[in-house]
């Protein structure tokens, strides 16, 4: 979203990097873990990029800033052991999807305003996709691209300087945020993918220059709103009227716009529940 963000015009930076196999027994499911992300920028009105980067070693791969013709949504893709390519999403009948905010690059006196913005956004994620958010409190966590199986909740919020991270945030970003997802095939499972981990970085320095509270524009909850549909498998749009558009302007639209709805909905509880294996590499934080 805006550079001071990276909005800077509009660039996103989608990456998808890729984390690797873990074999359980002869007839158990393998897995593969995958991480795709995206970068938020925020502009003046240049231009900005998206580049998408994978691991040859992934099967996943996703791709930023296309949606299909008159949709208004992009939705993250798994390529499967066997080719198949289905939607990277949360199993939407779990409990509840778990999360915690770092909020140590913010000022204590406004730590608390922006927690309270954080939450309202979970509640506008939830009533959008079906799916339940519960709060667990503060963490110091940072998410990296090396330590996300290690987050302390399915979701970790954290507003810090973007030195603390190594995701590719430059002087225009203004948020990162994505999800990491775990495919299996082989056993009695067949196979199948769900999104195990979802994680948002913002700029501290950045966001604290945006307006509070909920509306158009240039606001805080906008980017928060755009990250938490990166985090639960939406990708960059082409439609300026859509959430999910790659930069964050004066005339971004207040909270999900139609074309978000829809694609929330798709990777939500209306899509059905996904039998997830059980495995041992990700803690259960339910």
């Amino acid at each position: 979203m805006h550079r001071a963000p990276r909005v800077s015009g509009s660039a996103w930076i989608q990456l998808v990097a890729a984390l690797m196999i873990a074999v359980v027994a002869v007839l158990s499911p393998r897995f593969a873990f995958g991480d795709l992300e995206e970068h938020t920028t925020i502009s003046d009105g240049g231009t900005g990029t998206v580049s998408s980067e994978g691991d040859p070693l992934q099967a996943g791969v996703a791709t930023a800033g296309v949606s299909p013709a008159g949709t208004g949504y992009s939705i993250m893709k798994v390529s499967l052991n066997s080719g198949k390519t289905i939607n990277a999403r949360w199993n939407p009948c779990q409990s509840a999807v778990t999360w915690r905010a770092n909020l140590s690059g913010l000022p204590k006196a406004k730590r608390a305003a922006m927690l309270k913005t954080i939450t309202a956004s979970f509640k506008r994620l939830s009533a959008a996709t079906g799916i339940t958010y519960r709060y667990q409190g503060t963490t110091t966590f940072v998410p990296k691209t090396g330590n996300l199986e290690k987050a302390p909740a399915e979701i970790v919020v954290a507003a810090v300087s973007k030195s603390r991270t190594d995701f590719p945030m430059n002087d225009n970003s203004l948020g990162y945020g994505g999800v990491l997802w775990s495919s299996w095939y082989g056993g009695t499972q067949g196979e199948g993918a769900a999104v195990m981990r979802g994680y948002v970085v913002l700029e501290a320095k950045a966001i604290q220059k945006l307006k509070t509270g909920f509306g158009s524009g240039l606001r805080q909850s906008n980017v928060i709103l755009h990250e938490l549909g990166h985090a639960s498998g939406l990708e960059h749009v082409k439609d300026r009227k859509q959430q999910m558009y790659p930069t964050l302007t004066t005339a971004s639209p207040s909270g999900f716009a139609r074309g978000d709805l829809t694609g929330l909905k798709k990777v939500g509880r209306s899509a059905g529940c996904i039998a997830v294996p059980g495995y041992a590499g990700l803690k259960d934080l339910n």
